[in-house]
Order: C-alpha cells, then structure tokens, then sequence
C-alpha cells in the first residue's frame, strides 16, 4: 500500500499589494473619504514645496496629516504647534512608508484665541497687499438716489436701516440683495451678492453688513473672499457690521466704516430737517440782502435830493424809487419761487418714493413670497409640494408649506 501526503499551498503577497489592498479598502470605504477629527497640531513643519505636514494627536493615539499647497491657498488659518483644530479630510494611505493619513482640505480652529490670531494674520496679509490703503478708497455720494444693501432679509439690520431712512431722507430708494450673513456658505453669498449689485448701474451707494453677534457670527466678514469683492467693487461700500466694539476685516477694507447699520444711514444721506433748516437760513440771508440793498438805495436817493436842482430833483426821485421798486419785487418773486419749487420737489418726490415702496404695496394687501434661500418666487415652477416657503406681509413673516398647487381660477 502506498501513501501520499498533501502539502498546503501558500498564496505568497507582496508588501505592495498588501499596501495596495489596504489603500484600496479605505478609499472605498466613504465615512473615511469627508471626515471631520479633532485634535492637537504638533510637529508641523512646512516644506519648500509650500505643502504642510504635521501631527494631529489626542491623549492615546495621533495620525499624520498633509496639506498641499494647493488647499492651504485656499485656507484663512494654517495649523501651528500646540494649537487644537479642527481637520476635514479623507484617509488614505501613504504607499512608501506604510501608514495611513489624513488629506487635509480644511483647517478651522478651536477657541477665540486661535480665531483672533488668524484675524491677526489675514489682516497683515491684506495690509501688505494694500487693500486697506486710503488712496483707493472712495468718497461717498452727497445726495444717494439709490442705496443697495447686502445683508440677511429676516435680520433686524435691514429693518433699521429702512426705518432710519424714511426719518432721515425718504426721497431715496432701497434695493436690497438677501443673503447669509453667518454660517457656512456666508463669505460666499456676502461676496456674490456685492459682485451682482455692481452690475447695475443705477446703485449710488451700497451698505454690507449685519446686526452685532460673537467673533464666531460675525466671522463670515473676516473671509478673503468678502474682503476682495468689496475692494474690487466701483460703488462706495460702506461696512456696518454688529455693534461699535465689533471691528472686521470688511471694515477694513470698505470705503467707509458705520459702528452699526443704522449709523451707517447717518454717514450716507442728509437729515431732512437740517435740509429744511438750511432753506431758511438762506430765506433770511437773502431777505436781509435785500433790505440792506433798499436801505442803500434809500440813502442814496436822499444823498441826491440834497444835490439835485429842485427842477431835476422830482424826476430823479421819480426814476430812483420806481428802480427800487423793481428790485423789491423780483427779489421777492425769485425767493418766494426758490422756495416754493424746493417745497413741491420735495413733496413730489417724497410721494413717489412712497408709491414704488415695496412697503406700501404690502399694506396693500399684497406679500412677497421667498424659498428659504431668500429668492423671490414669481412662479409656481419653483417650488414642489411640501417645499417650505417665508411669506412676507405689511406687518410680520409667515412659514408656510405648499400643500397643493391651484389654477388661474383658483380651483384644484
């Protein structure tokens, strides 16, 4: 009898396809593909390059992390040691040393002290740049016809800016562009928003800004982004960001500062009352430069009835007076006219601002229906049923849902 014996066969792998079959199951894998860690920066170091390499760790464990140049560029905060971040990434695989790694596409950092010092490091970066030099900012318009405004629509900063208006100068017009103020996507819709408006050209004047909040709410007018569009804009900007203690890199650059977005309104049109109180100054300067002419020409006349021969006398005086007269009354029309004509402008337009208010058409019973990323509906293509829509009336807001869509006739 003869016996046979079965050796196990091995499948042999090298240590690439091994790295290889790894990489490829992480890469597969996506929670690891946009992942969010936590943990402190040590080791960084920043190549000739221009990437960064460093260490994120807690109190067990720590990963490497690389961050090309190309996403750097893109960052307003660069890790440093010792600092506690916020890293957005995906895992992968560094093939020729066998360990895994995080790719870094954001860096946001934990705690206001690391907010203050990219604040710090964004505004000398600008500074150099020239971006807050006085030579390139420009004067505001003395008398607006139209003010552009980029902030929230639901915000009390808009509000303010329209109530002040009407008590400051109602002959002028409000164009508002809705946007984010804060929160994700906020530098952006800031940035688009001023870039739109200067597309018009009937914009005399534009104010960006928003009501007061934390370093982090306000952090979107901190942003490169928004810095670079208001630079870039042709209208006058004038920044009106949270309260007078609230200092931004968008205030920086703007062509103006307003410690708030009422005060903003204060730096841009005049008061009316003042108007009205300069129109009468000028009544009386005028009225007093007329009595003192006559007063002269009175005292001439009685200077020459002194010299004249009494033959002459009567039909110098004759002539004299009736000059004067002449004077009195086209002195008079041309002011009572002046006047007048500033009266009923004034009036006049102050009735057409009314009429095109977008306020006095909701007091009429209409309302201005939005998506929730503040466009205007104007059709029902827009939306779907169950979309969520702001509706906005004469006197409050409401939250509504689209349950059905109705004919012409109003009927199902």
């Amino acid at each position: 009898m003869q016996l046979e014996f079965s050796m196990p066969t091995r499948t042999v792998r090298s240590v690439s396809e091994i790295t290889d079959l790894l990489k490829n199951l992480i890469e597969q894998h996506p929670h690891l593909q946009k992942v969010w860690v936590q943990g402190q920066v040590s080791n960084c170091r920043r190549a000739s390059s221009g990437h960064t390499y460093f260490t994120l760790k807690d109190a067990n464990s720590q990963i490497s992390c690389v961050l090309f140049r190309s996403s750097a560029a893109r960052l307003r905060f660069l890790p440093r040691d010792g600092e506690e971040v916020l890293v957005q990434g995906r895992i992968g695989i560094y093939a020729p040393q066998g360990s895994y790694q995080i790719t870094v596409n954001a860096v946001e950092p934990l705690g206001i002290g690391a907010l203050q010092r990219a604040f710090e490091e964004l505004k000398q970066q600008l500074a150099e740049e020239g971006l807050f030099d006085a030579e390139y900012k420009k004067p505001l318009p003395k008398f607006p016809k139209k003010i552009g405004v980029v902030t929230s629509a639901t915000g009390a900063a808009f509000q303010d800016i329209c109530e002040q208006l009407r008590k400051r100068y109602p002959l002028v017009e409000v164009l508002l562009h809705p946007t984010l103020v804060q929160g994700d996507g906020a530098s952006e819709g800031i940035a688009q928003a001023i870039e739109v408006m200067n597309q018009r050209e009937d914009i005399d004047v534009l104010i960006v800004g928003r009501g007061g909040g934390s370093i982090e709410d306000l952090w979107a007018f901190n942003e490169k982004r928004v810095a670079r569009a208001i630079f870039a804009s042709v209208i006058p900007i004038v920044s009106a960001v949270g309260h007078e203690t609230d200092f931004t890199i968008a205030d920086m650059t703007a062509d103006h500062r307003a410690p708030t977005p009422s005060a903003a309104v204060e730096h841009i049109v005049p008061d009316q009352d003042e108007l009205f109180a300069q129109l009468n100054g000028l009544d009386t300067w005028i009225r007093e430069i007329t009595k003192n002419q006559l007063q002269g020409h009175k005292t001439r006349i009685q200077e020459l009835d002194t010299r004249l021969a009494p033959t002459r006398r009567k039909d110098a005086i004759y002539q004299l007076y009736q000059t004067v007269d002449t004077l009195d009354v086209a002195c008079r029309s041309a002011v009572g006219r002046n006047f007048s004509d500033g009266e009923n402008r004034l009036h006049t337009l102050a009735q057409r601002l009314d009429a095109l208010s977008p306020l006095a058409t909701l007091k009429r019973g209409y309302s201005i229906s939005r998506k929730t990323d503040g466009k205007v509906l104007t059709s029902t293509e827009q939306v779907s049923v169950g979309d969520k829509i702001a509706v906005q009336l004469a006197q409050g807001h409401l939250a509504c849902r689209i349950e059905e869509f109705l004919d012409e006739d109003h009927q199902k």
